[in-house]
């Protein structure tokens, strides 16, 4: 298995475009996937860098709603005008971020709907796509966060557009997590709970520490960091690839914690796990 970061915040070489999103290019021998594709175009423009053709992916998969993981689906069909789009039947939600008393809208364009709706696979519930690769559904979740909101009402976004991936893999299984609004611990217990006896080869995403992008502050304290490098620690865990809305404040309190474990994803870089 070959994993690419065809976007992220930060970048491993200067030639490519680093944004505040994810999009991830993941070659299997079962299938080819694009998981996530940022905020715009960007993805688009290293993966050519990266000579990775991405009318080769035989399927789409959006973890959730927010326009730095959705917005560039508005040009897919500039590169596959083929494979499916598997996303959660909310992440074409409203959604909004709401800075001091305003809310700015963070979902996807209404254009998106039109486009490609007819290539989208609403995902209600667990479902293998390819043989080993499997789509995890998720409940809403009590774990707000204060700035993020869903729906023409405004409500607290409970996170019910959040999807994961997990595909099995000779080392173990391999979760990927676009940005864990759902909480890391929580979600990969809830893997390791589906799938019995089986080790977690690597964990991939962002694992939403970041406050406030723009700024950079901490979205939790540093206890509760800690408190969760230890829980990781402790699951049968063998690397944790951090990158997007961990940050880097988030991450250099993880990575006290987690050691060798825990490294950095950066636009350009690739991962290899034996399948």
């Amino acid at each position: 298995m070959k994993i690419t970061a065809i976007l992220e915040n930060t970048k491993h070489h200067q030639q490519f475009i680093a944004k505040h999103g994810l999009s991830l290019y993941i070659e299997t021998k079962q299938a080819n996937i694009i998981c996530d594709l940022g905020p715009d175009d960007s993805y688009l423009k290293n993966a050519q860098l990266l000579n990775i053709d991405l009318h080769q992916a035989d399927a789409v998969v959006i973890s959730h709603g927010h326009s730095d993981h959705i917005g560039g689906l508005n040009y897919l069909n500039k590169v596959n005008q083929h494979a499916p789009i598997y996303l959660s039947p909310h992440a074409l939600d409203p959604h909004w971020l709401k800075l001091g008393p305003y809310y700015h809208q963070v979902g996807a364009t209404p254009a998106v709907n039109h486009a490609y709706s007819h290539r989208m696979k609403f995902v209600n519930a667990d479902m293998e796509i390819a043989e080993g690769v499997h789509i995890m559904h998720l409940q809403p979740t009590d774990a707000y966060t204060k700035n993020l909101y869903k729906g023409e009402e405004k409500a607290l976004d409970d996170f019910n557009h959040e999807i994961m991936l997990v595909i099995e893999s000779e080392k173990g299984l391999v979760l990927f997590s676009g940005c864990s609004h759902h909480g890391i611990v929580h979600m990969t217990k809830t893997v390791l709970n589906k799938f019995p006896n089986k080790q977690i080869a690597a964990i991939i995403g962002g694992f939403h520490l970041i406050g406030l992008p723009i700024i950079n502050t901490l979205g939790k304290t540093k206890e509760e960091i800690i408190a969760m490098g230890h829980t990781l620690n402790e699951l049968p865990i063998t690397r944790i690839y951090s990158c997007h809305c961990t940050g880097p404040k988030g991450y250099t309190i993880l990575q006290t914690i987690l050691k060798e474990k825990l490294d950095c994803l950066l636009t350009g870089k690739t991962i290899e796990i034996a399948e």
